[in-house]
């Protein structure tokens, strides 16, 4: 049964498939150019949350203003990043096959092409199903072939090399290979590679706490994150990110300018053992109109923001796979590329606000939702 794990760390809550084991177990049955397409929508989705949410209206705060927040983003995984194609491996697998033929001969070095058939290999990537797994479906007759091919070349220099009669050897090692039974043993290896399973949720959601706080000159200071925390079976989990926003329309000439205007860029770091760790940082602009009626108010504004955002993934390599580095490592970058969005603010409650803020990155259509104490 595939398990899914929700781990939940304060009010942070980050969608992990643990599939019944580890993810770094999970990441442990790839070699890097599959778990780089495993997790790339991960990559695409997280990066797209970690961006979303540093602000609520276009306007910043005035001096010493704050504003308190917590943060909903939700990031939807499009229906095309739920499947990837697994490539078979070029790293080759040992075999030893003294065992079988009851004689000292050399391993076997194979490959993945030469082990498993390579028709059907669409698996769930990290957001895919959980119930539709992938199977690498080895090719006997052709592994069975293999195993004879070298088996009969390292018995006959071996005979030849002990001074055994010429004539007899191929009758020697013929009953030899049909002694081995290659057949019935290629079976009993039991080669067939599950792939691993997607969580099975069509979206990640994130949330985070926030700060802000309006300092001189039109410029305000926003941070986020969580202390050190300890995830069971995952490590050390640590989020951190700030930035600022300045008011650009303050710089423009014309008295009571109808609109707000205000830049901004943020950083944010998140690292999860040493296993994941994942920057992002986002440059944009923000332009809208706030309104106060009496306790009350109303604000909306569109944005656009370039951005980018970076996974580097460590993991252990199954023993299995015979190779002599054991530890994996590899950077992702998602293609930067530019958001667009529009939000709503309103102030329903005295020094209270609620927001909502709809925008679509290359990857993902995100909704940020964020509920705080503000004021000024």
């Amino acid at each position: 049964m595939i398990k899914k794990v929700l781990v939940s760390i304060l009010t942070l809550t980050l969608a992990v498939g643990a599939f019944g084991q580890t993810l770094e177990e999970n990441l442990g049955t790839m070699l890097s150019d599959n778990a780089e397409m495993y997790l790339m929508p991960l990559g695409d989705a997280f990066g797209a949350s970690m961006n979303s949410g540093w602000y609520h209206r276009s306007r910043v705060h005035k001096m010493l203003g704050f504003d308190i927040s917590v943060k909903a983003m939700v990031s939807a995984v499009p229906e095309e990043s739920e499947f990837f194609n697994f490539a078979l491996s070029q790293t080759d697998m040992e075999f030893d096959l003294d065992g079988i033929i009851g004689y000292d001969v050399d391993p076997l070095s194979l490959s993945f092409d030469d082990i498993y058939f390579g028709t059907d290999t669409r698996t769930p990537t990290f957001f895919g199903p959980a119930d539709s797994a992938g199977l690498l479906v080895t090719n006997t007759t052709h592994l069975a072939g293999l195993f004879e091919d070298h088996l009969r070349t390292e018995m006959t220099e071996m005979l030849t090399s002990q001074g055994v009669n010429a004539a007899l050897i191929p009758g020697l090692v013929d009953q030899a290979i049909l002694d081995a039974d290659l057949a019935n043993e290629t079976d009993a290896m039991n080669l067939d590679l599950p792939l691993p399973p997607g969580i099975g949720l069509p979206a990640l959601p994130l949330v985070m706490p926030q700060i802000a706080l309006g300092l001189p000159m039109g410029i305000e200071l926003t941070i986020r994150g969580f202390p050190e925390a300890e995830l069971e079976d995952i490590g050390t989990f640590s989020m951190y990110g700030g930035g600022l926003r300045v008011n650009v329309d303050q710089f423009i000439p014309i008295p009571l300018f109808p609109v707000d205007i205000t830049a901004g860029a943020f950083y944010s770091q998140m690292s999860i053992g040493d296993l994941i760790e994942s920057s992002n940082m986002s440059v944009g602009l923000q332009v809208g109109k706030s309104m106060n009626l009496l306790i009350f108010g109303v604000g909306v504004y569109v944005d656009a923001a370039y951005e980018t955002s970076s996974l580097s993934i460590g993991y252990d390599v199954d023993p299995e796979f015979g190779i002599e580095n054991d530890r994996i490592q590899f950077d992702m970058e998602p293609d930067p590329g530019m958001r667009f969005g529009a939000g709503l603010h309103l102030k329903l409650i005295p020094l209270t606000y609620f927001n909502v803020h709809v925008s679509q990155t290359p990857t993902n259509s995100v909704v940020t939702a964020g509920f705080g104490i503000s004021m000024r």
